[in-house]
């Protein structure tokens, strides 16, 4: 089976110009449980981008899901990224005047699903993070560590290969921290291919794997 992110000489270039990755290498293979580190400025959010497709390279080659992203126009690579890919961010972005289980079932808006069972499926993962009793809450009326287990729900809905963590513990206290990783954890070993981006030691030792990056490119040893 194909690897799920594999980059070679990938550049990205913003106007300027300004090069800010310079050629990555990088593999992810299925089921691997990554942390990907570095400081401010080295790469890490525009890395982000391009791994969850919300970007393009300016060069090299980006494959997602065994899918050579250079090959498909703007509405496939969305299709691409709305079956492949769950986002977990530091903010939570949930919206205030929806439940918990809206937010939830929001995460299915782009695939023609129809609202009852985008509903269903929302309850089960919300279910699944531990949030059962939560369905008619609003964000105002959940805990931080709870809005953002709505937040993780919301990116497994969709059954996605792949869930992309940025931050996802920032805004949090230790205790909720620990429990977000601890959830995160149990995702991984239920067979989800798990990246996260962080500048957190801790959390990075808690993933399999540490790809550290510096100034646009990846280092063998930690920054």
């Amino acid at each position: 089976m194909s690897p799920v992110i594999e980059l070679h000489d990938v550049r990205k270039t913003y106007p300027g110009p300004v090069e800010v990755l310079h050629g990555i290498d990088l593999t992810i293979e299925r089921d691997e449980q990554v942390a990907i580190l570095g400081p401010s400025g080295s790469g890490k959010s525009t890395l982000l981008n391009l791994i969850g497709i919300l970007d393009r390279p300016t060069s090299g080659t980006l494959v997602v899901n065994g899918q050579d992203t250079a090959a498909l126009t703007d509405g496939r690579l969305a299709g691409l990224r709305a079956t492949t890919i769950g986002f977990v961010f530091q903010q939570f972005f949930l919206l205030d005047y929806r439940t918990a289980l809206d937010n939830v079932a929001d995460g299915l808006l782009y695939t023609a699903t129809p609202l009852r069972e985008r509903r269903r499926r929302a309850a089960e993962v919300l279910d699944r993070v531990g949030l059962g009793g939560r369905f008619g809450h609003r964000p105002a009326q959940l805990s931080g560590g709870e809005r953002q287990r709505v937040a993780i729900a919301r990116a497994l809905v969709g059954r996605p290969t792949l869930v992309l963590a940025d931050e996802p513990t920032g805004a949090l206290d230790t205790a909720n921290g620990a429990a977000v990783l601890e959830l995160l954890g149990e995702l991984h070993d239920d067979g989800t291919t798990l990246i996260v981006i962080t500048h957190d030691p801790s959390v990075a030792a808690a993933m399999d794997r540490e790809i550290h990056i510096r100034d646009g490119r990846i280092h063998p040893e930690p920054t």
